[in-house]
């Protein structure tokens, strides 16, 4: 059962001011440069020993699926998409985070960026989510005001954010589908191979994650993969948000340790 000194996201339920003013308050922003400065390969091998399975369902290693990219640039820049068109019923963690811990989000966009060698992020966001991209815009915009992304930035990483609203196609949860609308197109799933790492978003290396396995990095980098590894169970390592819906006495979105049976999760929170 998670400990409280060590949850992630410590402003889930809104407790506290959502903007850069209370995200540095919880120990956002702290230490970034150094992470930035010790490179693409360090940040990498950090998530991949933290045990980090993509937060979006189907749970392959985060680390690996970023050491796909490209090492060496044959001229086309690198990309990484933030898939935050969260469709499934019932499901909200991601909303959560967009409205009331953004900053998670904004400072992993740039620490994922580093490890992949990418200058750009695109965060697409569900058509539906218009408050949460409105925080969440407020956030990369502050974020942008702060000078700690942008050009010449204080982490010595040149990194733009972009925030796209989607349309609320069902079927752009799938990754090559969001490429595909966030090109333009009509949002059809993609034939594999080949995969978005050689030729993703505008035929360029792309890396396509979930917003909870994004926003989850920098503390991994703070407190060391060692840490997040020993939450939760071998091979399902961490901790993560979990959404209970329907006939409980508590609704709820809350943060536990992977690997909870299902009436402990219940009893405890719901």
């Amino acid at each position: 059962m998670l400990s409280d000194q060590d949850r992630i996201f410590t402003n889930l339920y809104n407790q506290g001011d959502w903007g850069l003013k209370g995200a540095l308050s919880r120990g956002s922003w702290s230490q970034t440069k150094s992470f930035i400065d010790r490179g693409r390969d360090w940040i990498t091998d950090e998530v991949k020993s933290s045990g980090l399975r993509g937060r979006g369902g189907a749970g392959f290693p985060t680390g690996l699926k970023w050491s796909f990219m490209p090492k060496v640039s044959d001229g086309r820049p690198h990309y990484l998409v933030v898939n935050a068109d969260e469709s499934e019923p019932g499901t909200c963690k991601d909303r959560e985070i967009m409205r009331h811990d953004p900053h998670h989000l904004v400072e992993g966009c740039l620490l994922a960026g580093r490890a992949m060698d990418a200058h750009h992020a695109y965060i697409y966001v569900r058509g539906e989510f218009v408050r949460e991209r409105e925080a969440l815009q407020a956030a990369v915009d502050q974020a942008y005001d702060a000078n700690l992304i942008g050009k010449n930035n204080v982490h010595g990483w040149d990194f733009d954010i972009i925030v796209h609203h989607g349309a609320g196609a069902y079927i752009c949860g799938e990754e090559t589908a969001l490429l595909e609308s966030l090109e333009g197109k009509k949002g059809q799933p993609r034939l594999k191979p080949p995969f978005p790492a050689g030729m993703g978003l505008y035929g360029c290396p792309t890396t396509v994650n979930n917003v909870e396995s994004i926003a989850v990095v920098p503390e991994i980098l703070r407190r060391g993969g060692s840490w997040f590894a020993g939450l939760g169970r071998e091979n399902n390592t961490g901790s993560k948000l979990f959404c209970v819906s329907g006939h409980v006495n508590t609704p709820a979105t809350f943060e536990e340790e992977m690997g909870i049976p299902f009436g402990e999760l219940i009893d405890k929170h719901c």
